[in-house]
This record gives structure tokens, C-alpha cells and sequence, in this order.
């Protein structure tokens, strides 16, 4: 029987704590401009506003965006933070708050190592590496939903306090569901069908805390539902929506099996434990394994058969999976730790092969490079000498690393191996990738000019601008950089009539209304990624505001 070295739980947790800051530090958060899908987030929180029920893209509610995330983001924009550290720090606060919540869930009757193995494992998985550094809802609505499955375990199926755990339960998925919409109470209640004795018995729900928490549900449910049935103006909508015949998700469906393990790796190695028969027998606590084990099956087998928005659903999945990791990784190192125990050997390669990759990153030739790689953008961003300073530093932290796993190889606990794996990785996505990515967003530099040429038309430096938006695709991102109110038009008919002197538009084409005269103000044939973009001046006709008296 193989036993590995304990590590202090205070080490373990500094440890854990430096890895995270090293992946999600201020770097990764700043000064990058907003990237993909951020662009609609910051179009939300700018725009968010208690008054309004609905959250809006340029003045359009949408109908699946949901106000929690939003809020948060819009509250820290507006005590001064830049929209793009608000948008991700949330989303790494929650990361970090699902690392705290998974470690006391583990360690809770299975000792410290359990819980350093879960967070370790739920903060640092390829998944959350990628995800974790872009600003996203989905990690707070990953939070709540597993917040409220411990919190329904510990307090009801553990201890029985049933009259707190319904409320408390269905407080935290009201706040998930506000944050994440109804996947989160899915989410919850279907594994609940599943079972069976866990919740059996009409104890549970003969107290006062269950109609409350049922009572607490509806009252979200209606007031979402009443909200959308309220707004009238509902034509933005929904977001990311991808259905059962669109072409990718079926690959997604037939794919699903491959990319969860590469998602989850490094920790894929280990995660196939808790499903093992073997060691399922010597469970001394398989009530809690159990209950686990269902969270994770039936949440991995609902996202498989779900169109999935943008392939963040996957974030639901890490909270039970890696508390069952640590719950059974001291089972699994026993039987399984001399072939484990290979993975030391494995991450030294790693360690050379993530320097070589930094390196051929930071000095390898462009052409060379092109003839290897599919590069859609330049390489020009490794000129500066910021970028020679991270990659240099990068690379002797990743060789410290490597020569740290070579001198503790026959020590160094599999978990440790793994948790140096992540951040070897981090390390690299962060200096290269990350800054590689971050040349594809040319979203300010579009928005300034946007901003700089309206200014020069006006002929002063108006702070409150005002723009009108018809038939010009998304540009959520870039008219965020403008700094202007956008307001998307579906027709240009719908310009107001008592509109005075004069309007600003962006278009792709010449704004079809002869109410209104139009010079455009940006070059002409001006493109931008690839797309022709105008912006109109709009001067109301004299005849037509004199016959408007």
C-alpha cells in the first residue's frame, strides 16, 4: 500500500494561494481591452440601472441576460474601476470563493488533504485557466449553485435542520437563478430525481422552512416572467442561443466525450477516481460520496444533451466533481499511488517543453512560425520590452518549477505535481497566449476614432454623445470605447421626430429616410474587420420640420 507525505494545511494553503494570484494576477486582468464576448458584458453593466427592470444592449432588453453579474460589474465601474478589471475581477472573487467553499466541503469529515485537493483542483483545471481570465457570469452562477447544494446536504441530509436548509437552499438559488438564469435550478433539482432514499419522507417537508423556500422560488420565477411579459420592447432577443439542429452543436454532442478530460486536465488523472467500484466499497462516509457522485452524473449529462451558449456550462461541473476528488484521492493514492506517482517524471518534461514554447514564442521567426502554425495575426507584440521582461520571467519561474518537481520527485505528493502542472501552464498561457490573443481586439481604436470624428463635427468637446445604431452588426465592444449612448434602431423610421438639429448614425449602408439629410463622416470605403462602416450626420430637412408645425 502506497502513503504519500501530509503536507500542513497552512502550507498547503499558502501554496494553493500563490498559484492563484500567479494565474489570475493584476497582469491578467489589465490593461487587455475587451475581449469576445466581455464586449456584450460591458455594454450590460454600463447601461445597468435599478429603474430599469430589463438588462439592455444598447437600449434593447434582452431576453435570456440576467441582472446579478451586471450589477456587480456596473457597481465597480461606477466607484471607479476600468470595465474591464471590473468584469473580470468578479469573475476571479467567485473563482476564489468556489475554491474556499469546495475546501471546507471536502475537509468537513475527510480531513485537510481532501480539501487542499479540491480547491487545488477546481481553481486550476485548463477550463478555469481559460475562462477565469475573461469576465464571464457563469462563475457566479457556478458558485450559488454549488453553495446551494452543500448548504442542502450540510444543513438538511447531515445535520436535519430542515427549517433553515429549504430557506437557505432557495435563497442562494434565487440568487443564482437572477445571476445564471433557470439553468441553475435545473441544475439543482433535477439529480433530485435521482435520489431517491436522500430525500424520501414526508418529514422533510412537513416544516415550516419548505412552503418559505418554495415560496421564495416562485416569487423569482414571477418576477422574471412578469418583467418579460411587462416590457414590451423585447425585440433584441436572446444571446449565445445555439439549438439542436445548429451544425456545431452536434459536433459539440459527439466531441463532448474527448474535450471534458482535455478541459479538465491536469486533473483528469486523477478525477476518474471517485467513479471507481472498488474504492466506492471502502467508502466510510458514502452518504455524501453518493450525493456527489449524482450532482456530477446528471449535471455532466444535461450539459451533453444541452445546446450549450458558449461552452461556459462546463464551469457548473468542477464544484461536486472536485469535492469528490478530494473526498476519495487518499483512497485512490493508496491503491493507485505507484502509478500516479509517474506523473513526477512527466511534468519535468512538461516543465522543458513550456520554456521551449515561451521561448520559440518570444524569438522564433515569423515566416518559420507561419509554416507550422496557423497564425491569424502578427507577432509584432514580442517588439516591446514589457513582453521580454514577462517572458523572461516566466521562463525561469517555469525551469524553478521543473528543477523544484526534479529534486522532490520521490516526495512531492501527486496533487503538488498536478497543482505545478496548472501553473507551469498558467504561466504560459498568460505571458504568450494571452497577449498574442489580446492583438485580434482593435475595439478601442474604433471607438476613439468614432468618438474623436463626432467631436471634430461638433466642433467642442460635448462629454454627453449620443449615437444611433441601424443595421451595423454587434460593435458592442467598440462603441463601449466611444464612450457615447448607442441606441439600436431596428428601422431607420424610427429616428425621433423632435429630434433637434442633429443626429449621429452608424450604418452599413445609406440611411433610407428622406426626413433627414446625411453626409457620412468617416472615409470612404472604410472597413472595419472587413465590413464596411459608416457614420452619418443626420440634419433634419426644413421642409419637414415646418410642415411637422
Amino acid at each position: 500500500m502506497y502513503r504519500e507525505s501530509t503536507v500542513n494545511p497552512w502550507v498547503g494553503a499558502l501554496l494553493i494561494a500563490g498559484v492563484f494570484l500567479l494565474i489570475y494576477c493584476g497582469w491578467v486582468l489589465y490593461p487587455r481591452e475587451l475581449f469576445r464576448q466581455e464586449c456584450i458584458y460591458a455594454a450590460q453593466a454600463a447601461e445597468f440601472s435599478l429603474k430599469n427592470p430589463m438588462v439592455t444592449v444598447h437600449e434593447t432588453p434582452v431576453r435570456n441576460a440576467y441582472p446579478l453579474y451586471p450589477a456587480f460589474c456596473s457597481l465597480l465601474y461606477r466607484c471607479g474601476l476600468p470595465m474591464e478589471v471590473a468584469l473580470r475581477l468578479v469573475t476571479v472573487v467567485f473563482i476564489a470563493a468556489g475554491g474556499v467553499l469546495v475546501y471546507f466541503a471536502a475537509a468537513s469529515g475527510n480531513g485537510n488533504r481532501a480539501g487542499l485537493v479540491a480547491t487545488s483542483m477546481y481553481c486550476t483545471t485548463m477550463l478555469m485557466l481559460d475562462e477565469g481570465v475573461t469576465g464571464a457570469p457563469q462563475t457566479m452562477s457556478a458558485f450559488l449553485l454549488l453553495a446551494s447544494q452543500v448548504s442542502f446536504f450540510y444543513f438538511g441530509l447531515r445535520r436535519g435542520k430542515w427549517n433553515l436548509a429549504w430557506p437557505l437552499t432557495a435563497f442562494l438559488l434565487m440568487l443564482g437563478f437572477f445571476s445564471g438564469g433557470v439553468i441553475v435550478l435545473f441544475l439543482f433539482l433535477l439529480p433530485m430525481f435521482f435520489f431517491r432514499r436522500l430525500i424520501a419522507g414526508r418529514a422533510k417537508y412537513r416544516n415550516p422552512g419548505f412552503p418559505v423556500a418554495l415560496v421564495l422560488v416562485l416569487l423569482a420565477l414571477f418576477t422574471r416572467f412578469a418583467v418579460l411579459w411587462s416590457v414590451e420592447k423585447t425585440s433584441g432577443g436572446t444571446l449565445f442561443f445555439r439549438g439542436f439542429t445548429d451544425p456545431d452543436y452536434l459536433g459539440d454532442f459527439f466531441l463532448f466525450g474527448l474535450e471534458l478530460p482535455l478541459r479538465l486536465l491536469p486533473w483528469s488523472f486523477i478525477a476518474w477516481i471517485p467513479f471507481c467500484a472498488a474504492l466506492q466499497r471502502l467508502d466510510d462516509k458514502p452518504l455524501f460520496s453518493k450525493f456527489l457522485r449524482i450532482n456530477v452524473l446528471v449535471t455532466a449529462a444535461f450539459i451533453w444533451m444541452t445546446p450549450r451558449i458558449a461552452g461556459r456550462e462546463l464551469l457548473y461541473l468542477p464544484g461536486c466533481l472536485s469535492i469528490l476528488t478530494g473526498v476519495y484521492y487518499e483512497l485512490g493514492v493508496r491503491r493507485f499511488g505507484e502509478r500516479l506517482r509517474k506523473l513526477a517524471p512527466a511534468a519535468e518534461y512538461v516543465a522543458l517543453a513550456v520554456v521551449l514554447a515561451t521561448a520559440v514564442g518570444m524569438w522564433g521567426e515569423e515566416k518559420l512560425l507561419a509554416k507550422c502554425l496557423s497564425l491569424g495575426l502578427s507577432l509584432n507584440f514580442r517588439s516591446t520590452p514589457q513582453f521580454f521582461i514577462a517572458g523572461s520571467t516566466a521562463m525561469l519561474a517555469v525551469l524553478a518549477i521543473g528543477l523544484f518537481l526534479r529534486w522532490k520527485r520521490k516526495t512531492l505528493p501527486v496533487w503538488i505535481t498536478l497543482l505545478s502542472l496548472s501553473l507551469m501552464c498558467g504561466i504560459f498561457y498568460g505571458t504568450v497566449m494571452l497577449r498574442y490573443q489580446a492583438q485580434a481586439s482593435k475595439n478601442r481604436e474604433f471607438g476613439q476614432l468614432i468618438r474623436k470624428t463626432i467631436l471634430q463635427d461638433m466642433g467642442k468637446n460635448k462629454q454627453d454623445l449620443e449615437i444611433f445604431k441601424c443595421d451595423a452588426g454587434e460593435l458592442y465592444g467598440e462603441l463601449f470605447y466611444s464612450g457615447a449612448r448607442i441606441i439600436q434602431l431596428s428601422s431607420v423610421d424610427m429616428l425621433p421626430d423632435n429630434h433637434s438639429k442633429v443626429v449621429y448614425l452608424i450604418s452599413t449602408s445609406f440611411p433610407q429616410n428622406p426626413k433627414w439629410s446625411w453626409k457620412n463622416l468617416l472615409p470612404e470605403n472604410y472597413t472595419y474587420n472587413k465590413h464596411r462602416i459608416m457614420l452619418w450626420r443626420g440634419k433634419r430637412n426644413f421642409q419637414e420640420k415646418f410642415s411637422a408645425r
